[in-house]
C-alpha cells in the first residue's frame, strides 16, 4: 500500500482480471457463466453495459446457488427447508427456471424476525422462503460480476477477498504518517431501511439494461414482509431488508455511484483518501478546511439521493499528534498512544469502548436466558466460539488490555449464571476455573499471536 502511494488507494481496480479468468483463458477452457459477466466487465469498465444478464438464470447456475446455500438458516413463511426442496431438486430447479422465463414467478412474502440489542431496541431480518434465496443469490452473483471489476479499492464491506481488517489497515496506513489528520466520520441515518427504489433503479440502469433482469430486481425490492410485531403484511416502498442476499451488493452499488465516485471526481488525492466498509466510511483531509467544506457538500449530495446523516455521530476529528484526538470506526477506536516500551507516541487502535460494553452486555443477555435450556457443556462450546470469535475479529496487540476485559466478564457471567440453574451452588471459583480449562475457554492470545498493524510491537 505504500509503496504504491496514497493515489492507487483512490484509483477504480478495473485492470485486475479475475484469477479463474485467466486460469481459463490460457487453458482454453470454456468460462462459467459469472466469469463471461467479470470478463466482459473487466475488458469494458466503467463503459461495459449488459444487455442479455437474464440468460445466466438457468438450471445449472440454480444448482450452484442451492449448493451454496446454508440449510441451517431460518426458514421462511412457506416453512420448507433445504432438506425439503431436495427431495425434489431435479423438478424443483427446472420448474423455478421455467416460471423466471415465462414472467409468472414473483417471491414469496418475507418473514420478518427482530434481533435483540444490547441497548434494548431490535434489528429487523427479513427471512426469504428458500426457493426465493435460489434466486437471491444467483441474481446477486450476477449483480456482483457486473459491478465488481469497477469497484474502488478503498471499499471494503462484502465484496470478495476483502475484509473489516483490510478496512482498518488501510485507514491506519492513511493516518499513521499525520500527514492526513482531519478525519470526518460519518453515520448514515438507517441506510438499509431508506434507499430509494427509484434512485437504485436509475443506477442500476446505467450499465444493465436487460429489462427483464431489472423487472426482477424491482419484484424484490418491492417484495412483501409479515411484521412479527404488528402482524400486517406491508408492501416495501423503500430500503433494501437486512437478511435478504442481495442486499449487501445493492447497498455496495449505490453508495459506489452516491458517495464513492463522487468522491474521487471532487475531491480524491494523495491528500484527501475515502476507506468505505457498507454503509461505513471514513474521510481524511489534510487540511481542516478541506474536511468542513467536504462534509458541507456531502449533505448536498446525500439529500439529492434521499439519503441523511445521523448527525450525533457525525463529526471532524483532529487526529494530529498531541491533540488528544480520537475517532470510531467499524467497532474501534484510532488514537494516538505512547508505543510501548518507548517514548514515542505512534497510532494505536483498541475496541470502542461502547462496542465492548454492548459486547459484554450481550454474552451476559444469552447465558442468562439460555442457562435453563441448553445443556451445560453446550453452553461452554457455544461460549467458547463466543469469545474466540470475539478474539478473532479484536486481536490487535495494542487491544490487548481490551480482550482481557471482555474475557473476564464473560467468565464471571459464565460462573454467576450457571451457579443460579438450581438453589444450590454447582461449584465455588476455583473449581469453576478447572471447568473452563477443561471445556477449551480461551484467554486471549499471547501477544505475538496477536494482529500487528502498522508497527511490530517487539521492534526497537
Amino acid at each position: 500500500m505504500e509503496r504504491r502511494g496514497q493515489q492507487d488507494l483512490n484509483r477504480d481496480d478495473c485492470s485486475q482480471t479475475d484469477r479463474s479468468i485467466r486460469y481459463h483463458e490460457t487453458r482454453g477452457l470454456p468460462l462459467n457463466s459469472f466469469a463471461r459477466i467479470r470478463l466482459h466487465a473487466n475488458k469494458g469498465g466503467k463503459e461495459a453495459t449488459f444487455c442479455n444478464l437474464f440468460s445466466h438464470f438457468n438450471v445449472e447456475n440454480s444448482r450452484a446457488a442451492f449448493r451454496a446455500l446454508d440449510g441451517s438458516k431460518a426458514k421462511g413463511m412457506d416453512g420448507v427447508a433445504k432438506s425439503d426442496y431436495e427431495s425434489k431438486i431435479d423438478s424443483n430447479l427446472e420448474d423455478l427456471v421455467s416460471r423466471l422465463h415465462k414472467g409468472t414467478y414473483r417471491p414469496q412474502t418475507k418473514k420478518e424476525v427482530l434481533i435483540p440489542k444490547a441497548n434494548g431496541k431490535t434489528r429487523p431480518i427479513a427471512i426469504s422462503c428458500f426457493e426465493d434465496k435460489i434466486v437471491e443469490w444467483t441474481l446477486g452473483k450476477i449483480l456482483e460480476s457486473v459491478y465488481e471489476p469497477i469497484f474502488i479499492r478503498n471499499s471494503f464491506g462484502f465484496r470478495p477477498g476483502k475484509s473489516a481488517h483490510d478496512a482498518l489497515q488501510a485507514s491506519y496506513m492513511t493516518l499513521k504518517d499525520n500527514k492526513r489528520p482531519f478525519v470526518v466520520e460519518i453515520d448514515l441515518q438507517s441506510f438499509f431501511n431508506t434507499v430509494s427504489h427509484r434512485k437504485l433503479l436509475g443506477i442500476l440502469k446505467l450499465k444493465i439494461k436487460d429489462p427483464r433482469l431489472l423487472s426482477l430486481v424491482t419484484r424484490f425490492l418491492k417484495a412483501e414482509i409479515h411484521h412479527q410485531e404488528s402482524g400486517l403484511t406491508l408492501t416495501q416502498s423503500e430500503g433494501t431488508p437486512q437478511g435478504s442476499i442481495m442486499s449487501p451488493i445493492l447497498a455496495n452499488i449505490y453508495l459506489h455511484y452516491v458517495l464513492d465516485q463522487w468522491f474521487l471526481a471532487n475531491y480524491g488525492s494523495k491528500d484527501a483518501v475515502i476507506v468505505r466498509y457498507a454503509d461505513d466510511a471514513i474521510f481524511m483531509f489534510k487540511q481542516e478546511l478541506k474536511a468542513h467544506s467536504f462534509l458541507t457538500d456531502l449533505r448536498t449530495r446525500l439529500d439529492k439521493f434521499e439519503l441523511k446523516l445521523n448527525e450525533d455521530k457525525t463529526a471532524i476529528i483532529d487526529l494530529t499528534t498531541g491533540r488528544n484526538g480520537i475517532f470510531h470506526f467499524l467497532g474501534f477506536s484510532f488514537y494516538w498512544a505512547k508505543r510501548w516500551m518507548s517514548f514515542k507516541q505512534t497510532l494505536s487502535v483498541k475496541t470502542h469502548g461502547e462496542r465492548l460494553k454492548k459486547k459484554i452486555q450481550e454474552f451476559d443477555a444469552w447465558i442468562k436466558k439460555t442457562r435453563n435450556v441448553r445443556k451445560g457443556e453446550e453452553l461452554l462450546k457455544t461460549a467458547k466460539a463466543k469469545l474466540q470469535g470475539h478474539y478473532n475479529y479484536f486481536g490487535y496487540f495494542c487491544n490487548r488490555k481490551a480482550l482481557w476485559r471482555y474475557y473476564h466478564a464473560a467468565a464471571w457471567s459464565l460462573f454467576r449464571w450457571l451457579n443460579r440453574r438450581s438453589q444450590k451452588k454447582s461449584f465455588n471459583w476455583q473449581s469453576f476455573k478447572s471447568v473452563m480449562e477443561s471445556a477449551g475457554i480461551p484467554k486471549p492470545p499471547m501477544m505475538e499471536k496477536l494482529r500487528t498493524i502498522g508497527w511490530d510491537p517487539y521492534a526497537k
